[in-house]
């Protein structure tokens, strides 16, 4: 693999990676076998009065973490029986479904569901033996881990840890937020977060020459990620494997409450998989196109008996031999033991996780300078093969929930995270001539992130008669800087025709010399009341931050100890027509402190943004499927755009407004059938004095869909298709470059029994030609060309 950021690696590449991760299974399997003999049921203190059976039960599994699925038309109109006392799970649902004639059985997967209670000709009752055993071919076919971290309801996602900050549902959350949660992933066999966020409306990726791709959210740039609802520095987050993924969120529009500096478009949060008291464990082996190779362990179960104290550990490791362009393949490698301690007040996980990661200049093409573009797959490096993105970063994260009462709870959160990235890659920055001739520029460059963030808030819980309050006040700090390392010589080769014989050298040509160092120092003050009357709900926040800006570079000191003071308030209303539609209206304020420097001295100024939004949130088929609808209009002050004369500064661009409809679906519209699909109309506008290139797709699609063969011969077998589209769209800011509109088209075959899984999904079915969005004409990413990949899973 060599070497990565100035770490050096064994000639042995994945090969003493799978040898590591083989000791690690075993030790962890030793483990777990020691720990599981001491295993018995967890008991809970409940204190639920009869209520609504379906909230009762949903209340019980969430607490226990209870893999719970079952048809809502058992429940409707049921009452539960009062739970009050200490219980196992099983017992308190058996106890709340007292006088229902209702019973909790096991199905084969794993998990539980719900069934008539029969008598026999002796009045005794009893559970149909063929309940006990039959496969559930309502929810999709997935993985017991895959099901357990999805809640249990398959594609439908029921609430957001990340914007409210509380357990309010989605149906009730005056806002969109697009939630993509396991079960979704795995049916798709998704390979990154790019391929995770094409379910989300509004999102589109760029990938770019030297790093992981970056998204854009309504038309505008998603500058940081969050993990966990914190703040993140580097790329990890990008390139964490789906295995470790519980769901990818997507909060639309300036959410300030999240983390103060709000960008226009919104901000993607990813949840990783948190322990679980009951075990499970799943060995996950894929093989596919290019050589592609990945082994993953993920673990979790109880180590004490009372089941309080618990562990996750996931490991991951992935190899391809070359990417379609023959660049030297993509290495990662992940590593993440978690411990948790939860028991009826206290709930406090720490965690390590540990990302390396080697990214390949993924596939692209090139624009002519007389306008079009040249419309094949390359199959060369343009540059030299082991051009390439680095990165290693780890992270060190605590999280503490506190129970200080029936109606009171602290919540703290904070990590510390290291990263080094290095970038070693020719990129073009010409366009073709007509012998096909361009110009090329070495990159090579040294980054080190270091941040450290700070949360903690009160949440109460309130209810006066028919009114509910959830009151959150809270703050939080982030610290963040970047120590910045560029070559001291930059090269440029011209290539008569880049299709030719030429070798390029390679792109490490030469020393790398400090030439910034920048830091970031943010802390905020927030409120926030989620007030809910009958059919009526509210959400209002008002948050202030104060930030503290320092920026040197070689070409003299800009902007130090620049302060800057900002609220953001917001608010939202949803009322509930019926029990099944809801309509919504919300106004968000974001603001993002002047960080970029001009040449000359000093900071652009600071970037504002508001967004007015309105909606329809539908729960059909007794909560079976969502349906959210939304209409927009985002404001942004000012863009930034990197000074072309003087590299490392930045010029002012004008501002821009964003307008929109967007539409989602989830859920089970049939029995045995699963979507997922959205649509995305996204009109982007600039000043007439503004020439800043954006390139977007005005439409948008995707549906994805599986089918669980019903048959008593076919149980086990499913089948998935999707499609996702993209409108034409030009690239730069003329129209002498135009891609045209596209439809991949995937598909996938899988087949589940109890501790057993295969999936072959192929992506690009028909191998088209694919295009990502671009806003320059000299490096135009695409799709991949048809991949297949075959994953094998065991659960035990």
């Amino acid at each position: 693999m060599g070497a990565i950021m100035g770490i050096k690696f064994s000639s042995k590449g994945m090969a003493g990676n799978v040898a590591a991760m083989a000791i690690a299974m075993a030790v962890a399997q030793t483990f777990i076998a020691s720990a599981a003999c001491a295993q018995q049921s967890e008991l809970h203190a409940y204190h639920i009065p009869s209520g609504p059976l379906d909230r009762t039960l949903v209340e019980i599994a969430k607490i226990t973490q209870l893999p719970l699925s079952y048809d809502a038309s058992l429940v409707q109109s049921l009452r539960s029986a009062p739970v009050d006392g200490t219980y196992s799970p099983e017992a308190a649902i058996r106890k709340a479904l007292q006088g229902t004639g209702l019973d909790l059985v096991p199905t084969a997967n794993g998990g539980y569901t719900l069934a008539h209670v029969k008598a026999d000709a002796k009045g005794v009752s009893s559970v149909p033996s063929a309940t006990v055993a039959q496969v559930d071919t309502t929810l999709p076919l997935i993985s017991v881990a895959a099901s357990r971290d999805s809640g249990g309801t398959g594609f439908v996602a029921e609430s957001s840890s990340t914007y409210a900050r509380s357990d309010v549902p989605l149906s009730q959350t005056p806002k969109s937020v697009s939630v993509i949660n396991a079960a979704v992933i795995q049916s798709q066999a998704d390979q990154s977060l790019s391929d995770v966020l094409r379910n989300a409306s509004g999102v589109v990726t760029r990938p770019g020459p030297e790093g992981v791709p970056s998204y854009t959210i309504r038309g505008f740039t998603a500058q940081n990620l969050t993990s966990d609802g914190l703040a993140t520095v580097g790329s990890a987050p990008n390139v964490t494997p789906t295995i470790a993924i519980s769901s990818v969120e997507v909060v639309k529009g300036p959410s300030a409450i999240v983390n103060g500096n709000s960008p226009p478009g919104g901000v993607i949060n990813i949840v990783k998989k948190t322990p679980q008291a009951d075990p499970f464990h799943e060995i996950q082996v894929g093989y596919g196109s290019y050589g592609s190779e990945q082994i993953a362990l993920d673990s979790t179960g109880a180590i004490t008996a009372d089941k309080k104290l618990r562990y996750r550990f996931i490991i991951s490791g992935e190899r391809v031999g070359q990417n379609s362009m023959g660049y030297d393949g993509k290495r990662n490698f992940y590593f993440a033991p978690t411990l948790q301690w939860k028991d009826s007040t206290t709930d406090v996980t720490v965690g390590y996780e540990r990302t390396v990661d080697r990214e390949p200049v993924p596939q692209f093409t090139v624009g002519y300078a007389k306008g079009d573009i040249y419309r094949n797959y390359i199959d060369k490096p343009l540059g030299s093969p082991s051009d390439h993105f680095g990165a290693q970063t780890d992270n060190v994260f605590f999280h503490l929930e506190q129970k200080l009462g029936e109606s009171l709870t602290f919540v703290s959160k904070a990590s510390y995270t290291r990263s080094q990235q290095t970038q070693m890659v020719w990129t073009p920055v010409s366009t073709l001539s007509a012998t096909n001739g361009a110009t090329f520029m070495s990159f090579d460059s040294l980054s080190d992130y270091y941040s450290w963030s700070f949360q903690n808030y009160l949440r109460g819980k309130f209810n006066i008669g028919e009114v509910k309050n959830t009151v959150i006040a809270g703050w939080d700090v982030l610290r963040y800087s970047q120590y910045q390392a560029d070559a001291t010589t930059t090269k440029f080769i011209s290539v008569p025709n880049v299709f030719g014989s030429f070798v390029f050298p390679s792109s490490d040509v030469a020393n790398v010399a400090s030439d910034a160092v920048s830091f970031y120092t943010q802390t905020g003050l927030y409120l926030q009341d989620q007030f809910s009357y009958r059919n009526f709900h509210a959400l209002a926040s008002v948050r202030r931050d104060t930030y503290l800006t320092h920026a040197t570079s070689t070409l003299g000191s800009t902007g130090a100890g620049a302060h800057q003071n900002a609220y953001s308030p917001s608010l939202g209303l949803l009322y509930e027509l019926t029990s099944e539609v809801a309509a919504y209206a919300s106004y968000n304020r974001g603001f993002q402190p002047g960080t970029a420097m001009k040449f000359g001295g000093g900071l652009l100024a600071p970037q504002i943004s508001q967004q007015v939004e309105v909606g329809m949130k539908f729960n059909l088929l007794d909560d079976k499927l969502a349906i959210t609808t939304s209409a927009y209009r985002t404001s942004f002050s000012n863009y930034n755009v990197a000074d072309p004369v003087h590299r490392g500064f930045y010029l002012p661009a004008g501002g821009a407004v964003s307008r929109g409809f967007e539409a989602e679906i989830t859920g089970q519209p049939l029995p045995g059938v699963n979507v997922v699909g959205s649509y995305t109309y996204n009109d982007f506008v600039q000043p007439s004095n503004t020439k800043l290139a954006v390139n977007l797709p005005k439409n948008s699609a995707s549906l994805w869909a599986t089918y669980n063969f019903r048959s008593e011969k076919l149980q086990g077998f499913g089948v998935g298709a999707g499609l996702f589209f993209a409108s034409g769209q030009y690239i730069g800011s003329g129209s002498a470059y135009r891609i045209p509109s596209q439809v991949e088209t995937d598909l996938g075959v899988f087949y589940r029994k109890k501790g057993y899984g295969l999936n072959l999904s192929v992506k690009n079915v028909f191998n088209r030609k694919l295009y990502y969005s671009s806003t320059t004409s000299s490096f135009i990413p695409m799709g991949p060309e048809r991949t297949v990949m075959l994953t094998g899973t065991y659960d035990f």
